[in-house]
């Protein structure tokens, strides 16, 4: 099975996400990102992709609690270590999972204008990633 690294959603899966989820109801985002080895900043600057996308996620949560958008939590972050089953050496640097309290406050969040202000720094480290939309109903 093929997948494919991106920086930003396309309109089709904007429309299908905000089309198939439940209004009211938690969204999981899963999160496994592929960091620059060198970030590019418009102005030259050079720090690591990881280093641009620290700056990112930072920024982001400085906006949640400014913002006061309630609910949403980081449940998992940590770096790809190895992998148990099936491989993929290198597709991914880290993994997050983050909690919304349902789809619309994902989107309205990262709608704002707040946002778009240090959106920058993600595209500058982030050479891709796989955003996946998960709902809360279990597996087991």
């Amino acid at each position: 099975m093929a997948t494919a690294n991106a920086v930003e959603p396309t309109p089709e899966q904007i429309r299908s996400f905000l089309d198939s989820h439940e209004d009211g109801v938690p969204v999981y985002m899963l999160n496994l990102l592929k960091f620059k080895r060198i970030s590019t900043y418009r102005d030259g600057q050079q720090v690591s992709g990881a280093q641009a996308y620290e700056r990112y996620a930072q920024a982001f949560g400085d906006m949640l609690r400014d913002l006061d958008i309630d609910g949403v939590e980081t449940v998992f972050g940590g770096q790809v270590d190895r992998f148990l089953i099936g491989g993929g050496e290198g597709e991914w640097d880290a993994v997050a999972i983050v909690r919304y309290p349902d789809k619309r406050s994902m989107f309205d969040a990262v709608s704002s204008e707040t946002y778009r202000s240090f959106h920058f720094h993600r595209k500058a480290g982030l050479e891709g990633q796989l955003l996946i939309a998960c709902d809360g109903s279990g597996v087991f």
